[in-house]
């Protein structure tokens, strides 16, 4: 690999401008890095990437536009900023990339050990880099984008050369698209191996990184899945939409006398029962395909009782419009998961969806309760863990909601 890749893309010629229509500086300035089409003049027609933000006719900051989403502008950086080269754009944004990067190193440099090493380098607009995933399994760097427009912007030669300097025990570097594209991935250094191995807090577990959601496991349940594993000793537990079986896994090598791991996805079950294998657990596991929601059902018909049940379900809020219906659904199957619990037995709620907020989710968990006509000791709260930062002006991607319960 060469030596002069910068981090981003530049392009050719002046850069083109957007102009807002509502004033929102105070909201920019205060850290939130998002601006909606409604700021916008919905008749011009907005080119696509990199732009110059104006209000006014006063020049704001940079970033980048997406013209097909209600999120149509990224503000990489602010006209403020000690960074900022006036008349150089070129020269800001490469130097914001290197800013944002060294930030990011610094934050997780000491994180690797003979215990974990597995963690989110990158976490998009919570280290300053929007839209920019770059996760690590072991020797193994994973880049994911959430949008087309970024994909573009973000040069994976110049992020892998940053990687390989950085973290020379890489052996990998993997760029991995959309699982329904044509092209799943594409290798940018090294082979990507079929079975990725990697620990987490003394567990292994193994991942199909071309196949495998997101960007190969759910890294933000770390400190939540140990949490777990402190208290399944001995108890039944059941996990629910259980996908690779990370929870599952967790309780087993916490003493647990039986898991049950339930997923719709039959090679989710399978790579649970994988989970258990490198890990040598003699832990009795039943590995279930089915829908978790019909199970539910099922297993409520026949009375059957866990001493700790986990729900964690796929987000069902993608966006502002469906919170009525995700609050719904959520207090639905809270409710219906309560009714597996053995008295004075625990259960875990979690929430992915970043549009249902903690409030939120605590009135869900209160409401599910009192449908059971049922009374809970809140055992711990928590959320994703520090390698997955968000801005405190952006209080939407604290995304990831845990609450633990005892039944009383």
């Amino acid at each position: 690999m060469g030596t002069d890749y910068s981090l981003i893309h530049f392009p050719d010629g002046k850069l083109p401008e957007i102009n807002l229509i509502r004033d929102v500086s105070k909201h920019l300035k205060r850290g939130h890095r998002w601006i909606f089409a409604d700021c916008f003049d919905q008749k011009e027609r907005h080119k696509e990437g990199l732009s110059i933000l104006k209000s006014r006719n006063e020049v704001l900051g940079i970033g980048l536009v997406q013209p097909d989403t209600q999120l149509r502008f990224r503000v990489l950086c602010l006209s403020e900023e000690n960074f900022v080269r006036p008349n150089n754009n070129e020269h800001t944004i490469k130097f914001w990339a290197e800013v944002q990067w060294k930030k990011a190193i610094e934050l997780r440099k000491n994180f690797r050990s003979d215990l974990t090493n597995s963690f989110r380098l990158i976490n998009g607009e919570g280290d300053g880099m929007p839209g920019l995933t770059i996760d690590i399994y072991d020797d193994t760097a994973v880049i994911k984008h959430d949008h087309p427009v970024v994909e573009r912007f973000w040069n994976h030669q110049g992020i892998a050369q940053k990687l390989l300097l950085d973290f020379p025990f890489l052996k990998t570097v993997y760029h991995k698209r959309r699982n329904d594209e044509e092209i799943k991935g594409i290798e940018i250094f090294g082979k990507l191996k079929e079975e990725v191995l990697f620990l987490e807090n003394g567990s292994t577990f193994a991942t199909n990184i071309r196949d495998a959601a997101k960007t190969g496991f759910f890294l933000d349940q770390r400190d939540n899945r140990k949490l777990i594993g402190q208290f399944a000793k001995e108890k039944s537990v059941l996990n629910l939409f259980s996908y690779t079986g990370g929870f599952s896994v967790f309780a087993g090598i916490g003493g647990a006398r039986h898991v049950t791991s339930v997923d719709i996805a039959k090679a989710a079950t399978l790579a649970a029962g994988r989970n258990f294998e490198v890990n040598n657990l003699k832990t009795p596991h039943e590995a279930i395909a089915a829908d978790a929601f019909l199970f539910i059902d099922e297993r409520i018909k026949e009375k059957s009782k866990w001493d700790l049940v986990i729900t964690d379900p796929p987000s069902f809020a993608p966006n502002q419009k469906s919170v009525e219906s995700a609050v719904e659904a959520y207090v639905k199957v809270f409710s219906q998961s309560l009714k597996l619990v053995n008295n004075n037995g625990l259960f875990a709620a979690s929430s992915c969806s970043s549009h249902i907020s903690t409030d939120k989710f605590l009135e869900i968990c209160r409401e599910a309760f009192s449908k059971n006509r049922k009374r809970g000791t809140l055992v711990y709260y928590g959320g994703q863990p520090f390698d997955h930062p968000y801005p405190l002006a952006m209080e939407e991607l604290r995304y990831l909601k845990f609450a633990l319960f005892r039944i009383d």
